[in-house]
């Protein structure tokens, strides 16, 4: 079983400790994805290798992310990436909220470059310092930021987008 908080900045999609019976941490970031959307259908993605859109239905029932100042209107939301030479992407990062001597502290997992996220480990370069607690939370956010990307690097991202959509039939 895993424990993890997920969020996704920018729609309010902030699922505070879920507790995930069939996946572990050493299950992909996608297998992770794929558990929280199978719980929650309030959250989707698209994406193959990488992510292109993130969907989410806000509601009265959500939890509203700690640091937001208003409470949002109901209704469903999604962000999408946006290909060109300077580039809007999808990218996660991952973290670790653990007790060491019984004060929690939230420890950065820290992975060279940005590996696909269909073939992370969640718990990939994970360094726990000594005293930690086994009472591990994961924390996996993701964000939508703006990039200026190479032209290889973004032929190879556009080549992946239309694999992906031609699996899809669109």
């Amino acid at each position: 079983m895993l424990k993890i908080t997920f969020r996704v900045v920018g729609l309010y999609c902030y699922l505070p400790v879920l507790y995930l019976d069939d996946v572990t941490p050493s299950s992909t970031v996608k297998e992770v994805m794929d558990s929280i959307a199978k719980k929650y259908p309030a959250f989707s993605y698209e994406g193959g290798t990488d992510v292109h859109t993130i969907s989410y239905d806000y509601t009265n029932n959500s939890v509203r992310p700690p640091n937001t100042m208003k409470t949002p209107d109901d209704g469903p939301r999604d962000l999408s990436e946006s290909l060109g030479k300077t580039s809007l992407v999808w990218q996660y990062y991952r973290s670790v909220t653990v007790p060491i001597n019984g004060t929690n502290f939230e420890i950065k997992i820290i992975s060279p470059g940005q590996p696909p996220f269909a073939q992370q480990p969640l718990n990939a370069d994970l360094i726990l310092p000594p005293g930690s607690s086994s009472d591990i939370c994961y924390n996996l956010t993701w964000r939508l930021v703006q990039i200026q990307v190479a032209p290889e690097a973004l032929k190879k991202r556009l080549e992946r987008r239309q694999q992906f959509l031609a699996k899809q039939g669109i």
